[in-house]
């Protein structure tokens, strides 16, 4: 499934300065159009295939400030932020690991005018000194908001802790330390080289037709683009990594994933996901209840190119205990459900699937991560319930997911653990 981190952007700026880059003209390397009849409300998005901390040496934070740099400067006419805002909509920016998403979610009769106005913004760059500091600005509040957050904490460290090297070692919001350290030439550079129209895939959801939209666009593009997909090199033996917080007590664990490519084996790892981390229904939630009453679980598995990541999350308690009930559920699975249980899960599994790809939204998140990641047709909300996606979930047997669970549970997971730290303190650390 897809990982969520969204940083909103809402800005107006001053004179631009323009960037020569994509010829006018130009098309995304892909268009992903999906028309429907339900609320009068689209999404308009823009994926890029880059890598948060840059094409070179890593500079944590580079992707998300170049992305809403672009949104708050003044570009071809009106700031995108603004004029997304004006026609009663809003603006949302997203960075991970190996992409960018630009999403504006309008009413759909603006829909063709706004993804024109954001194609040509991003891919003929007019970036502004006062665009690139209103950024900032937006940056270092998303950034110190994080640091409150239990999950980003967690993640942060158990991607550290999992990765000897590549992008996914790294946050997508820098520090304060980190955010001083990006000029403004390095934002320029990255923005030239990674918003180009042949690096992006294009999606639009929740229109009553294409054509407006298709024309707005430049055409229909098939391609990939032509950015190569980033990958990450697991640690052979991820250390364990305790720190203080005022989120904790928590932990988490991280284990390395099957790509992408291995479809069946990644969709056998969403429903171990799902029966195991729903924090309602899952396996570990209610081994926990028990054990460790009012703890809060989640977690996913991420689909990305190579490898894909599972998470575990517990929030509110670190004991042994607490990570000994998580640890004998991960081993149960490694042995196959019985035939019951397991239709029981696909059931539940399948309806969520469903479930969460109604609004416009989450039908271009769900068709633009798996694009821009490789497998467009591999997307769940791709096809429906007739779809490859469905299909491959469907094809799922007990034996096959434990078998899945073997060769990808067994291996030691990189594991966090956050313990708890006076506000005082935490306030004290902030400010570094």
């Amino acid at each position: 499934m897809i990982h969520r981190s969204i940083a909103a952007v809402l800005a107006s700026a001053l004179a631009a300065v323009p960037l020569a880059a994509g010829a006018a003209g130009a098309h995304p390397a892909r268009t992903i159009v999906q028309t429907g009849d339900g609320p009068p409300l689209a999404a308009v998005e823009l994926w890029f295939r880059a890598p948060s901390v840059g094409f070179g040496e890593p500079l944590v934070g580079i992707a998300q400030l170049a992305a809403e740099s672009v949104a708050a400067s003044v570009g071809h006419g009106e700031p995108l932020a603004a004029l997304v805002q004006d026609s009663g909509g809003r603006l949302q920016i997203a960075t991970f690991s190996d992409s960018v998403q630009v999403t504006a979610v309008v009413p759909a009769a603006s829909a063709a005018r706004i993804a024109r106005a954001a194609f040509e913004d991003y891919t003929r760059p007019a970036l502004t000194q006062d665009g690139y500091k209103r950024a900032r600005e937006s940056v270092a509040v998303e950034a110190a908001e994080s640091q409150a957050d239990p999950d980003v904490q967690l993640r942060t460290q158990l991607f550290d802790a999992l990765f000897a090297q590549g992008p996914d070692r790294y946050t997508a919001l820098p520090t304060v330390k980190q955010l001083g350290a990006l000029a403004y030439p390095e934002i320029v550079a990255f923005a030239k080289r990674a918003f180009r129209a042949e690096n992006a895939v294009a999606v639009v959801t929740g229109v009553s037709e294409s054509a407006p939209v298709l024309s707005a666009l430049g055409g229909a593009g098939t391609s990939e683009p032509v950015e190569a997909p980033a990958a990450s090199a697991a640690s052979a033996a991820p250390p364990s990594v305790v720190s203080d917080s005022v989120a904790g007590p928590a932990f988490g664990m991280a284990f390395a994933g099957p790509p992408i490519a291995d479809q069946r084996a990644a969709t056998a790892m969403d429903f171990l996901a799902d029966y195991l981390l729903d924090a309602k229904l899952g396996a570990v939630a209610e081994a926990l209840h028990g054990v460790a009453p009012g703890t809060s679980v989640s977690g996913q598995f991420i689909t990305l190119h190579d490898p894909g990541i599972l998470l575990v999350e517990v929030v509110g308690n670190a004991s042994g205990a607490a990570r000994e009930t998580v640890e004998r559920a991960l081993q149960r699975v490694q042995q196959p459900l019985d035939a019951q249980t397991f239709e029981a899960a696909r059931r539940r599994y399948v309806y969520r699937v469903l479930h969460d790809s109604q609004s416009a939204q989450a039908q271009a998140d769900n068709l633009g991560w798996y694009a821009v990641e490789g497998s467009p047709s591999y997307a769940p909300f791709n096809g429906g319930e007739q779809g490859e996606y469905l299909a491959l979930a469907r094809s799922l047997t007990p034996e096959y997911v434990a078998n899945v669970a073997r060769v990808y549970l067994k291996a030691a997971p990189a594991i966090a653990t956050l313990t708890p730290q006076p506000a005082a303190q935490a306030q004290k650390g902030a400010a570094r």
